[in-house]
C-alpha cells in the first residue's frame, strides 16, 4: 500500500488526532473530518541539489515517503527557511493546489520568492501570533535555532482534547522556550541529532520533562550523513530519556505510520 494510499484509508475519530512522521522534521497530522496538515515536508533531493559543495554530505539516505504532487494538504506549516524544512523542489508543486492553505515566516516566503515561485497565496506568520482555525488553534512561538536561523519558529497545535508541540530547529533555551513549556503541551515532537545548533537525545529528554508531556516522538536524524552530533542517534534517545524523563513516552515512529494521540 503506497503512503498516500494509507492516509486516504486511515479512520480518526472523534477526540483524537494521527500524527505520521514523514521522515526528517516533517510532519502530517489528519483530524477527525479528514483534514491534513502538514509541517515541514522534506520530499525531494533539493538538499543535496541546494549545496552542491558538500558533495555527498547532504546525500538523501532514504527515499521520501511520496512526491509532492502525491500529496495534498489543507494546512501547509513551514517553521523556518532551510532546505530540509522549507523545500523549494516541493514548495511550488504544494502551492499549486488550491484546496492547500500555506503559512510560512517571512524569511520562508523571501528565499521562495527569490527562486521565482509565486508566493501571493503564502500567508505570512510570526512569533506570537495565535490563528483560529476550524478545528485547532495555531500558536507560533519562538525556536532558538541561532543565527543558522534568527527568525525559525516552533507550533503549538491546540485541538480542544490535546495539545501537541512542534519545537522546530532549537536548542535547548528555556527563556526562548517559555510560552511552549507554560503551555504544557501532552505531545511533544523534538529535533534530537544534536548538531547545527538543535537538541541533542539528552536535550530533548530534558526539554520533554520540562514540558510535562506525555508523550515525544523524536525527528531530524538518519536523512543526511553530514548531520548528527554527540548524542544524536535514536539508540541515544532510547538510553537517556528513562533517566532523565522516566515519566515520558518516548514514541520512536516508523516514517508513514500513524500514532493515534487523544
Amino acid at each position: 500500500m503506497t503512503f498516500t494510499k494509507y492516509l486516504e484509508n486511515l479512520k480518526v475519530e472523534d477526540g483524537s488526532v494521527a500524527v505520521i512522521w514523514m521522515g526528517q522534521a516533517g510532519f502530517a497530522f489528519k483530524t477527525a473530518k479528514g483534514s491534513l496538515i502538514g509541517i515541514d515536508p522534506f520530499l525531494t533531493d533539493y538538499v543535496e541539489k541546494a549545496i552542491p559543495e558538500e558533495g555527498l554530505a547532504f546525500r538523501r539516505m532514504a527515499p521520501a515517503l511520496c512526491a509532492p504532487d502525491e500529496i495534498e494538504f489543507d494546512y501547509l506549516f513551514s517553521s523556518h527557511e532551510h532546505e530540509d524544512h522549507w523545500d523549494l523542489d516541493a514548495v511550488p508543486v504544494f502551492l499549486s493546489c488550491k484546496k492547500t492553505k500555506t503559512y510560512a515566516n517571512r524569511d520562508s516566503i523571501d528565499k521562495a520568492a527569490a527562486k521565482g515561485i509565486d508566493v501571493a497565496s503564502v500567508k505570512e506568520i510570526k512569533v506570537g501570533d495565535i490563528i483560529q482555525f476550524d478545528e485547532f488553534t495555531l500558536t507560533c512561538t519562538k525556536a532558538d535555532h541561532g543565527p543558522l536561523a534568527p527568525n525559525a519558529m516552533g507550533f503549538i497545535f491546540d485541538f480542544g482534547f490535546t495539545k501537541i508541540y512542534y519545537s522546530g530547529d532549537t536548542c535547548y533555551n528555556l527563556e526562548a522556550l517559555k510560552v511552549a513549556v507554560e503551555a504544557k503541551p501532552q505531545v511533544a515532537l523534538l529535533p534530537i541529532n544534536g548538531a547545527f545548533g538543535n537538541l541533542n537525545a539528552a536535550d530533548a529528554a530534558k526539554l520533554a520533562k520540562d514540558l510535562h508531556s506525555k508523550v515525544c516522538i523524536p525527528h531530524h536524524f538518519w536523512t543526511f550523513p553530514m548531520h548528527k552530533g554527540e548524542g544524536g542517534d535514536p539508540i541515544d534517545a532510547i538510553r537517556c530519556f528513562p533517566e532523565i524523563a522516566p515519566e515520558v513516552e518516548l514514541a520512536l515512529m516508523t516514517p508513514g505510520k500513524a500514532l493515534i494521540c487523544k
